[in-house]
Parts: structure tokens; C-alpha cells; sequence
């Protein structure tokens, strides 16, 4: 997710100075994985058929987050570190930030006191809850902001002819990949969705969206909404809040209850069922250190 929101030089310096999370190689180098592994599970099996150049710019960002749970390299100086263009890295950044991995913010640019360079805030950092607190981030906001550009897209007709149907049960594993990046009708069924998407889930959104890559994006967004409620459940706990938000949603949208977009409906939902469990989850410690048994202590 990206915001318009610019740092000014005091708040840039309080970042670039706050206290390190981590204190030893080996804690630095544990952080890493931690990223590094959340950005996995979201490329799956992809992320090793990446090129390697690619995967070290990965890796790379987590290891410059996991200090204080942001990075600001910039895409031209990954490129050409890894030798890969500025655009293969941008591409890349913008899949984190679709998918809930990342939110980035702006240095501003003293040359035109306007937008500057990027700086990525890693949402499965310890430090991510501090940042947005610290920076004032509206994400909801920004959810429909995102969604807005999304859906903005002013419509062109082409002058190419139709391509020509071609049987993808006769194409080589070469002709395949091809077919697939460039033929824009292409979509896959949800049936092709990642495997750490609860079924549950899944078998939820299918009937409203039978597409993998709007059940993924709606993934994403309980993921984020997760990550900011700031919960200790794992997540593969509270799948069923995740299925409740989507239907309270789907009800509020056929009530014509939505007045901005479906998404952001959806994760305002969700950052509302996911701070009534941490309520929950807090109550339930506390009622626990009042029941201590001394005995067994």
C-alpha cells in the first residue's frame, strides 16, 4: 500500500535514529527470515523460478527492515546491484504493497519541496504498529485510495484484431508461460489460489468472486488488517472472523449499504471485528493473572 504522506527531515531523523530492534548478527539475521518468508508465502512456489538477481533484492530489503522495520534503498541503486532495471524492481515493490507486505511513504525532495524518495514500512515488523502510530497513517484511507486508482482506468478501444483461441492443453511449458503473461483475458480460477488461504475462506468468496487474483487481493487485505490489530492469536486461528467480515460485507453491499468500494468496506470490517478480539484476548490475559495459582507456581 502506498500513501501520499511525506516525511519531514525531523521525522525522517527520528526513524533513521530510533532504537534498533534487534541486537546481534544473529537476531539481525532471524528478523530477515521472518520477512523474507511472510514475502514467500506470498510469491509460493513462483519466488524460486524468480530470477536470482531478483530474489536478492528481496532479500535485501528484508535485511535492511529488519533493523527498524523499514528500508529506503532506492530501486535504481537495487537494479543495478543485482542486475536487474529500475522497472523489474518497481514492479516488485508495487506487488508488496498490493498484497498488505508493505506501506511505503515519502522523503520529501528539498529540490521542489515535493514528492521524493520512497521509504518501505515491512507491516510483519515488530516496530510496524509504532510507525504508523508515530507518522499518524490513515491505511483505511489509503485502502479506498488504492482501490479508486484501480478502478480509474479510462477505457480505450483497441485497433488490434482478436487474438486467435489457441488450446493451452497443446502449448509446450515455453509457449504456455507466454500465453499466459500476455494473453490479458486470462484469469485463473480460484482453484489456483495459494494453499495458506484458509478453505474456508476460499469456499466463501468463491460464489461472489470466482477469480484467483480477487480472492488473493481480499487476502491481502486480512492479512493487513491482522497486522494492525496488534492480535497474539495466529491468524490461522481467526479465519472465521475473516469469512464473518466478508459476509457482513456482502450484506451491507446488497443492502446498498457501501457508499465507497466493496474493499474498503471489507477491511473497515475487519479492522473492526479484529479490535473487538483483541479486546477479547486482553480480558481473557487479565482474568488469567487473577486466577494464578500460587500452588503450582
Amino acid at each position: 500500500m502506498s500513501t501520499t504522506r511525506m516525511l519531514t527531515t525531523e521525522e525522517f531523523d527520528y526513524m533513521k535514529n530510533y532504537q534498533s530492534f534487534i541486537e546481534n548478527r544473529s537476531q539481525h539475521q532471524s528478523m530477515k527470515r521472518k520477512l523474507l518468508k511472510e514475502i514467500i508465502n506470498l510469491y509460493g512456489e513462483k519466488f524460486y523460478r524468480l530470477h536470482e538477481g531478483t530474489r536478492k533484492a528481496l532479500d535485501r530489503l528484508c535485511w535492511f527492515a529488519a533493523e527498524k522495520g523499514f528500508c529506503f534503498p532506492g530501486s535504481t541503486y537495487l537494479g543495478k546491484t543485482y542486475e536487474k532495471s529500475k522497472g523489474t524492481i518497481d514492479r516488485h515493490l508495487k506487488e508488496l504493497r498490493k498484497q498488505g507486505q508493505i506501506v511505503t511513504v515519502y522523503r520529501r525532495c528539498p529540490r521542489n519541496n515535493g514528492k521524493g524518495n520512497p521509504v518501505h514500512l515491512f507491516v510483519n515488523h515488530p516496530y510496524f504498529n509504532h510507525w504508523v502510530k508515530y507518522l499518524q497513517l490513515d491505511l483505511e484511507a489509503d485502502v479506498e485510495a488504492d482501490v479508486k486508482t484501480e478502478n480509474a482506468e479510462i477505457p480505450w478501444e483497441s485497433k488490434r484484431k482478436e487474438p486467435k483461441k489457441r488450446f493451452t492443453y497443446n502449448l509446450s511449458l515455453k509457449d504456455l508461460n507466454k500465453y499466459i503473461r500476455n494473453d490479458v483475458n486470462f484469469k485463473l480460477s480460484s482453484n489456483y489460489l495459494p494453499s495458506f488461504i484458509p478453505a474456508a475462506f476460499k469456499d466463501n468468496v468463491r460464489p461472489f468472486f470466482p477469480y484467483a487474483d480477487d480472492t488473493y487481493e481480499l487476502w491481502g487485505k486480512v492479512r493487513l488488517a491482522y497486522k494492525m490489530s496488534g492480535l497474539d492469536t495466529p491468524l490461522e486461528d481467526l479465519e472465521l472472523i475473516a469469512v464473518q467480515a466478508f459476509k457482513d460485507t456482502i450484506f451491507a453491499y446488497k443492502r446498498k449499504r457501501i457508499k465507497n468500494t466493496f474493499v474498503a468496506y471489507f477491511f473497515g470490517t475487519l479492522r473492526r471485528l479484529f479490535t473487538v478480539e483483541r479486546r477479547r484476548e486482553v480480558r481473557r490475559n487479565s482474568n488469567s493473572a487473577l486466577f494464578y495459582n500460587f500452588l503450582e507456581a
